[in-house]
């Protein structure tokens, strides 16, 4: 993504207390960034059924937590934020569980979930690999997780938002879910390009093409360029999250 339209994406996404991060998508005004995070929501929904027993790790101000505890067959969520937490039951109303906790360590039993669910969690842990491995040991046998985190080729500190201490590049995340889960299968949010859009995003000559507009358009969440942006099993244009849904967990001693 250009580090431009980063910025101003961190800028209107970030409410900062303490250490958090978080966006409201009831709440928010900003376009682009409620399409993206509801696209995330619909993907794992869709992957969700009624008769799931759900661990959502990092529930935020709770938005979709009461999405998902209306759609399954019991509902736990986890998030290091007490504030949030508390959102989060405000919004729950008793229809499961919150618990303050860290990714990193969960309070839970192992095999004790039918679905995980953990979107943009990961980039903000000391150690993502620690959450994986916690992943793997609270789902039950037959179970799935749904992960997402924002694109990165290769994986590094964002300078541009102090609030993701690493986050992950692709072939990094996908390897370490590979560890333990058979089938990781990845899909790719983003904003649809031509060949040509492509190609001067990367040469950095939008400007001189006469194609800066477009993205400026989907800084702004105008609806035209909104309706471009998609997950997909490919790629085809400038990536914002990595998705990946992993099933059939390895059988893996856990170690102290």
């Amino acid at each position: 993504m250009e580090p431009a339209l980063r910025r101003r994406l961190i800028k209107m996404k970030t409410m900062c207390r303490g250490a958090v991060e978080r966006l409201d998508a009831e709440k928010s005004e900003d376009r682009l960034q409620v399409l993206l995070h509801n696209q995330r929501y619909d993907f794992a929904l869709k992957r969700i059924s009624n008769e799931d027993t759900v661990l959502e790790i990092g529930t935020g101000a709770g938005f979709f937590s009461r999405i998902l505890a209306e759609h399954c067959q019991s509902y736990t969520g986890i998030e290091i934020d007490s504030e949030a937490c508390q959102e989060t039951r405000r919004r729950v109303q008793g229809r499961g569980q919150v618990i303050q906790g860290d990714a990193q360590s969960l309070p839970f039993e192992d095999r004790s979930y039918s679905a995980a669910i953990c979107l943009e969690v990961l980039e903000h842990l000391p150690d993502f690999r620690k959450a994986v491995k916690e992943i793997h040991r609270c789902l039950k046998p037959g179970g799935q997780g749904i992960i997402s985190v924002p694109y990165r080729k290769h994986g590094g500190k964002n300078p541009l938002n102090r609030f993701h201490l690493y986050e992950p590049g692709e072939r990094e995340l996908v390897e370490n879910f590979e560890a333990y889960f058979a089938n990781v299968d990845a899909s790719y949010q983003f904003f649809e390009e031509t060949t040509v859009m492509t190609m001067a995003r990367i040469l950095r000559i939008r400007r001189f093409l006469g194609l800066a507009s477009a993205y400026r358009d989907l800084s702004l969440g105008e609806p035209s360029a909104l309706k471009k942006v998609k997950i997909g099993d490919r790629s085809e244009g400038m990536n914002f999250t990595l998705l990946l849904v992993v099933s059939n967990r390895r059988d893996i001693p856990q170690t102290p």
